[in-house]
């Protein structure tokens, strides 16, 4: 991270509060002498280096905290009243009836499924599963005694479990306990020899059932002599999810957007001919705008005028050849039209741009993998690998982990694999029904992902730097945007991907890819990538509709 240029380079926007500017708001470079403050517009202007960070403070409002890119030219900050909550009263424990059941096991003594206060829940896809006899009997505490026994898990000082398994779901906060139908915030007391088994809950469709809470996954503990209620995949309406989906997203292709005037211009001209000169007479007044050479390159895909479209495309790649979340909106247009090759070429301006950014070693490594070099592809994956001492399991972490072992079972035979590299036994593990792929062009994106299960209940994910500032930070240093989500069983029925976007502190839209997998490591694994430029701010809009009619051919 120390590679960074020091050059410094102008930062400068405005700084509001519910919309009315903050005058005087200090603006500091931390660790330096040089600070401003905001003048009586809420406008501010300051030099920083890349890497270092800008700091707003005001009396009342809440400090916010920025660390600074390559790219960085207009923060628009947005502050807010500093809240002094009363303490809380949390609930940490609900007791429930209990009554005889009986199980069905499966082979090896495992079971099919457990119950749970959620009712029973399956043992299989990305769960993990524990015999109470193979924890460590002479450790201090139900957590140490779990630690070691489960791959992706670690334990902190205070017992907490936290479970690195890539799944998106977690954010670092631990995981919850579900103790034979009790639910616990915080690691319980429990005598380990009691024990009978453990099943570990990771991916967003298993511990979709109990809410927000989940999101650091579930530990659920079924100890001898134990009876639940027996609710046939009922949710609990005490313990569950009891929040319901109220409909309320508006499908993307009807949310109301402005249409520029160059567009109107281009679906009412005749021919392809007329359609480029008309893009090169809006050229004059539009050369500084992102979207407008990925909208003007889209209207050529979609009229399979590809010559046109690259031409276009190619006049970008000249105006922003330093400007790598421009280039990034350059290689997704590229990669939504099946262009491989190009956009394996912007990918590789990128990396030579960013070369310290873990998403520039993913992205070529995809790229490569995609344009079907899957030798150079594994090399650049493993280039992340060797910058970093261990993988978190989260994050773009967990992105290249993934995309490895897909590259290793896939294309093992045209790969020469590094003893590095450890694999599970059983691919079956790695297989899921779908995997997301969310991408963003630029790190200031500020946004809220809602997931809704067929059951009508909604699971949210918040990227913003108020709601979650510790992701914000890793993916800045780390230097990567994006995340991905898991989907093991989709189940009958309708899963729905909502977004709530707010803004990028800046002028100019944000560009969202998302790749959908199907049959996720399946030999009928197929895949749709998707660019959607975001506008419209504090308005859920509905990305996607996943079923089970995509698994099938």
């Amino acid at each position: 991270m120390q590679a960074f240029a020091q050059t410094k380079q102008e930062v400068s926007g405005y700084v509001t509060s519910f919309g009315t500017p903050v005058v005087n708001a200090k603006v500091a470079v931390l660790g330096t002498d040089l600070m401003t403050a905001t003048d009586s517009k809420g406008y501010y202007t300051i030099e920083v280096a890349p890497r270092q960070e800008l700091q707003f403070s005001y009396v009342g409002l809440q400090t916010v905290t920025i660390i600074i890119e390559d790219v960085t030219r207009t923060l628009n900050v947005k502050m807010l009243p500093e809240v002094n909550d009363l303490d809380e009263v949390t609930v940490t424990a609900k007791n429930k009836n209990q009554r005889d059941f009986e199980e069905e096991y499966g082979p090896y003594g495992k079971p099919r499924r457990m119950p749970t206060a959620m009712g029973y829940i399956s043992t299989g896809g990305s769960s993990a599963y524990l015999k109470g006899a193979s924890l460590n009997q002479a450790a201090v505490d139900i957590s140490r005694a779990i630690d070691g026994r489960a791959a992706g898990l670690e334990v902190n000082s205070e017992g907490e479990i936290y479970i690195r398994s890539g799944n998106s779901i977690n954010n670092n906060v631990p995981a919850i306990w579900d103790v034979d139908g009790m639910i616990y915030k915080e690691p319980p007391f429990i005598d380990i020899s009691n024990v009978q088994d453990i099943l570990i809950l990771k991916s967003l469709s298993q511990v979709n059932r109990y809410g927000n809470m989940a999101s650091g996954g579930v530990i659920i503990v079924r100890t001898k002599g134990a009876y639940f209620a027996q609710r046939k995949e009922k949710v609990n309406k005490t313990y569950g999810n009891q929040q319901v989906y109220s409909d309320d997203a508006v499908a993307v292709e009807n949310l109301i957007t402005v249409t520029p005037d160059y567009l109107k211009d281009l679906e009412n001209s005749n021919t392809p001919e007329e359609a480029f000169t008309i893009y090169k007479e809006a050229l004059v007044t539009n050369a500084r705008d992102v979207d407008f050479y990925a909208d003007v390159a889209q209207y050529f895909y979609d009229k399979n005028a590809i010559d046109k479209a690259h031409s276009v495309l190619s006049e970008m790649e000249t105006s922003f050849e330093t400007n790598a979340e421009a280039l990034k909106v350059l290689a997704y247009t590229y990669e939504v039209n099946a262009d491989r090759e190009k956009a394996l070429s912007v990918y590789k301006k990128i990396f030579r741009l960013r070369p310290q950014y873990a998403q520039s070693y993913r992205d070529l490594g995809n790229s490569f993998a995609a344009a079907e070099n899957y030798q150079k592809s594994w090399l650049m994956y493993m280039g992340y690998m060797n910058t970093t001492d261990s993988l978190s399991g989260t994050g773009i972490d967990a992105i290249v982990y993934r995309e490895m072992e897909a590259l290793y079972f896939q294309h093992k035979d045209k790969i020469d694999a590094d003893a590095k590299f450890s694999l599970p036994e059983n691919k079956s593990e790695l297989a899921y029904d779908v995997r997301l792929v969310f991408e963003w062009n630029t790190s200031e994106a500020e946004f809220e992902l809602e997931f809704v299960n067929p059951q009508n209940q909604p699971y949210v994910v918040n990227h913003t730097l108020e709601q979650n500032p510790e992701r914000i930070r890793d993916e800045k240093l780390k230097g990567y945007t994006s995340e991905e989500f898991l989907i093991d069983d989709l189940g009958s029925g309708d899963w729905l991907v909502n977004l709530k976007y707010f803004g990028n502190k800046q002028f100019q839209p944000t560009f969202l890819k998302v790749t959908t997998y199907y049959n996720w490591q399946q030999p009928t694994q197929k895949h749709k990538v998707e660019v959607f430029k975001l506008t419209r701010q504090n308005i859920k809009m509905q990305l996607l509709k996943l079923n089970n009619r995509n698994l099938r051919y």
